[in-house]
């Protein structure tokens, strides 16, 4: 916290000189403490797995709610015209389920497929399950109408046979990023350091059984899906893939294969914040792992808005019990988040 508050101090010295100010805002750093104790909360047994529809995942909704609110975010869901909330409630069913399996194909989980399904009603006998998305704004100052969407799922695959699916990494790394990011902000708008758009930061369940959150989102958004400039999403930032085990400074980078302006915003900010390798080899067509459809950016893009996806790519605790919160790279995982943090300021900040 010490390191913050010189920072700022040292921000808002020079905030009559935008060189300086430029140049101070590209130091500023999303807490690596702080990410750590979101991972260590998310990750943990109590949590079980954040599976879409149980205690654990509605505990750990909780828990991002409560970030929320704590760094002065407006609640972004209406529940009546003089009322709004943190929480946009869905339904779901559980349509079929896929096997989890291991190295030697031994069964150790399973996947669920989700499908979205109307509210019940009194003569339904339909067996639904109820689940949240969770969202957050800071207002803009010249623009607030725009806004820059940064967002995570959090809900992992929960617990089989008495085996916990962690799931620090996938995704509990990206939500931390996300509250992280939003706890930077909170900080920034306290030293009277705003930006000109709108962020929405925002928090999606059903990922794990095929992007149904943010499916709802973008079907039932409380504004024109034209106010979204763009959405920064985060899935598994804290690890490294086999390709880097020995050089671990890179964040992969998806914006569609198609030319997209977010691309150079990245490179730049990159270049004059933390410098890690940005890779984009998986950003093409011909990518046969298909990770541009794989998170919850996809339901962004479908729809025309701009997307930027960070990712670490895959290790051998993808989607296995043993991805847990002591493995993550916490000062990888502090360069990563940072970077979105310098991106989401740019993009909200636009030159004209």
């Amino acid at each position: 916290m010490p390191i913050i508050i010189l920072q700022l101090s040292f921000l808002c010295l020079f905030c009559s000189c935008s060189c300086f100010a430029q140049q101070a805002m590209s130091s500023l750093r999303v807490s690596e403490s702080l990410l750590k104790q979101h991972v260590f909360v998310l990750a943990s047994d109590s949590l079980q797995g954040r599976q879409t529809g149980t205690a654990g995942q509605l505990k750990a909704a909780k828990y991002c709610a409560q970030q929320l609110k704590e760094n002065h975010l407006q609640p972004f869901f209406p529940i009546d015209s003089t009322q709004s909330s943190f929480w946009q409630r869905y339904y779901f069913i559980n349509e079929r389920f896929m096997p989890v399996l291991a190295n030697n194909a031994t069964l150790i989980g399973t996947y669920q497929r989700m499908s979205l399904v109307p509210p019940p009603s009194a003569n339904d006998s339909l067996r639904r399950y109820v689940a949240h998305n969770i969202g957050g704004l800071l207002i803009g100052t010249t623009r607030p109408q725009e806004i820059v969407v940064v967002s995570a799922h959090f809900d992992h695959l929960g617990q089989v046979n008495q085996q916990i699916f962690h799931g620090a990494d996938d995704n509990a790394s990206g939500t931390a990023a996300v509250l992280a990011m939003a706890a930077t902000f909170d900080s920034l708008a306290k030293a009277g350091i705003r930006p000109q758009r709108s962020i929405l930061f925002v928090l999606f369940s059903g990922e794990e059984g095929g992007l149904i959150g943010s499916t709802y989102f973008i079907q039932n958004a409380p504004v024109g899906l034209d106010k979204f400039v763009a959405n920064l999403n985060i899935d598994m930032i804290g690890r490294t893939d086999k390709w880097h085990r020995r050089k671990p400074n890179y964040c992969y980078l998806i914006t569609g294969w198609k030319k997209s302006p977010l691309r150079d915003i990245v490179t730049s900010t990159n270049a004059a914040s933390v410098g890690l390798e940005i890779e984009t080899v998986f950003d093409t067509q011909n990518d046969v792992k298909q990770y541009f459809y794989r998170s919850d950016h996809y339901n962004f893009a479908k729809n025309n808005i701009p997307i930027a996806f960070f990712f670490d790519g895959e290790h051998p605790d993808y989607h296995q019990p043993s991805d847990t919160a002591e493995k993550i790279d916490y000062a990888l995982l502090q360069k990563r988040a940072t970077l979105i943090f310098q991106v989401a300021w740019q993009v909200a900040n636009p030159s004209r």
